[in-house]
């Protein structure tokens, strides 16, 4: 055994002290952007941090890019009305599975867009995108949210959870536009960098844009998540 690996035997601490410190090195010298900010988010309580909602039972939680309810199943309140939205179908299946004997708990096999539309959709667990296709691909089916809204009779979420790959511009560019923004309490988002839609300039508008309806409760930039909450609830 070296004598470094006897000291850290000797003494557990040491070897804790110096994973730390080579972290702050990595963090402060070679890391970029993006995982500085996966650093931060993890520092600030990481995955935790995505369920401090205060969430009655009569409450509506949104689900977009479900994948198997992994993040819906970790909600602090599963008696609310719970929308979970998946448009591969297998993980849709998995879903609906999971959560069979939950009345409360809706699973679709399609997405939620700003229109209704069918596109071909990668195969790559939950991060399956419309906007790479990278290996196998499906055509998956997606529905305007505001024609879902509509049908259903909702104006009114608690949280809606985004995590769709690219597919959040869209949507949220249009319900800014039509002013149906405002029908979401908490909107938490997972920016995608996709520079074939300009994703980066239309994020900065969408912030300018959410800034007037939502304050900015919680962000850990670039693309990792954030969360909006509406001012005039």
């Amino acid at each position: 055994m070296s004598f470094l690996g006897k000291i850290a035997k000797a003494m557990p601490w040491t070897k804790k002290a110096y994973e730390a410190c080579k972290l702050e090195y990595e963090y402060l010298f070679k890391m970029g952007p993006k995982d500085k900010a996966l650093v931060r988010f993890r520092r600030a309580g990481g995955e935790a941090l995505r369920f401090r909602y205060d969430i009655k039972d009569s409450d509506v939680v949104f689900d977009l890019g479900g994948y198997k309810g992994d993040w819906a199943a970790k909600l602090p309140n599963m008696n609310c009305q719970i929308y979970i939205f998946e448009p591969v179908k297998k993980f849709s299946e998995d879903c609906s599975n999971r959560f069979k004997d939950y009345d409360n708990i809706h699973c679709f096999a399609f997405g939620l867009d700003a229109t209704t539309h069918k596109a071909d959709i990668s195969h790559e667990a939950d991060g399956s995108s419309q906007y790479h296709n990278q290996g196998d691909t499906e055509v998956a089916e997606f529905v305007s949210i505001e024609e879902f809204m509509n049908e259903h009779d909702i104006h009114r979420v608690k949280l809606m959870k985004m995590n769709i790959e690219g597919g959040e511009y869209d949507i949220l560019e249009e319900l800014i536009r039509s002013g149906r923004i405002s029908e979401f309490e908490n909107i938490q988002i997972q920016f995608h960098d996709i520079p074939e839609i300009n994703s980066e300039a239309r994020m900065k508008k969408i912030w300018e844009d959410l800034d007037k309806t939502h304050k900015l409760t919680w962000a850990y930039r670039p693309y990792i998540h954030e969360n909006w909450e509406l001012k005039n609830k």
